[in-house]
């Protein structure tokens, strides 16, 4: 059975950015913690190194956004080592792109490009791409598991203190609080505290991955509660929970697809609201607006058929 961490994975695959600028911050990230440039004679190609063919179809169809080429897919046993027995896959970016490629993608820059932090998008692909190359999570262990965890645990593994720093920064406006270590020749960013695991799935717009988290979460730490109490109030953050990370990514949708001065000011003022405050009930979300929970959920459920209309949830 497939484990979280590769679950999430699998989704990240699903959620791909697919403007120019934001597919320019994913292959960035990739490029930048899991790339290199390999050298034979006079040519040079920006190498991806990936962790599974998917990985790789996936790299290709973003970089065929950004370049009319063909890319070369190679998958190569390894023999020796640490690694061996296991298979290595890469995608090559052909020696008359690659030139332009590490122009476009700012990886002569030490930190992070300038254009992904001028936009919340083009962070989050970057962020997205930063997940495929060098992102784990992880939650406790369960009987039967064979690799043994203990805690919630989301990291990136990256190279540099300062980038690092950084990133961590970045994570931070974005609403979530990682914190960073050394580990070996690597700097983690990382959240241990699971409320902000959850937040850091929501950012990359994980939502399948959320939800289950969540369920495991409720699974592993209130089953053995005998306080009804305290199981109905924790049924009822399930169900705010739940909904306000599936209006997030509708939101979300909608800031993608159409964008949200697109919207009449009573929606852009909701959306707004619900991405300020995305852990308040309806009823604080309705005082917040200063409308009634009826208008507000009029409101939400029109977001949501906008988010429908451009391809949410197909």
């Amino acid at each position: 059975m497939a484990s979280f961490k590769e679950n999430a994975e699998k989704e990240l695959l699903t959620v791909l950015p697919t403007e120019g600028r934001d597919v320019r911050a994913f292959l960035s990230a990739a490029a930048k913690q899991g790339g290199f440039i390999h050298i034979v004679g006079k040519r040079r190609n920006l190498v991806f190194g990936l962790a599974s063919y998917a990985e790789c179809l996936a790299v290709v169809e973003l970089l065929r956004i950004l370049y009319p080429a063909e890319f070369e897919i190679t998958a190569e046993h390894v023999r020796s080592g640490v690694k061996k027995g296991r298979t290595e896959y890469s995608v090559s970016v052909p020696t008359g792109f690659t030139a332009q490629a590490v122009e476009d993608l700012c990886l002569a820059e030490g930190g992070l490009p300038a254009f992904v932090t001028e936009s919340r998008h083009a962070a989050v692909s970057y962020l997205k791409g930063l997940f495929l190359v060098c992102g784990s999570v992880y939650v406790p262990s369960t009987e039967g598991d064979a690799e043994k965890r203990e805690g919630y645990h989301f990291e990136f593994a990256v190279d540099g203190g300062e980038y690092a720093a950084s990133l961590a920064a970045l994570l931070s406006e974005l609403g979530v609080q990682a914190k960073t270590s050394e580990r070996g020749a690597l700097t983690l960013v990382y959240v241990k505290d699971k409320e902000e695991v959850l937040s850091a799935l929501a950012l990359l717009g994980l939502a399948d991955s959320v939800l289950t988290l969540k369920g495991i979460i409720d699974e592993r730490e209130t089953a053995n509660s005998i306080n009804r109490v305290t199981i109905c109030e924790a049924a009822n953050l399930d169900k705010t929970y739940a909904a306000a990370s599936r209006q997030l990514m509708e939101i979300g949708a909608v800031e993608e697809s159409v964008g949200l001065e697109s919207l009449t000011p009573a929606l852009r003022d909701t959306a707004n609201a619900r991405m300020e405050y995305p852990q308040a009930s309806m009823s604080e979300l309705a005082d917040i607006l200063g409308v009634s929970k009826s208008c507000l959920n009029h409101r939400l459920r029109k977001l949501s058929e906008i988010a429908k209309e451009n391809g949410f949830g197909d």
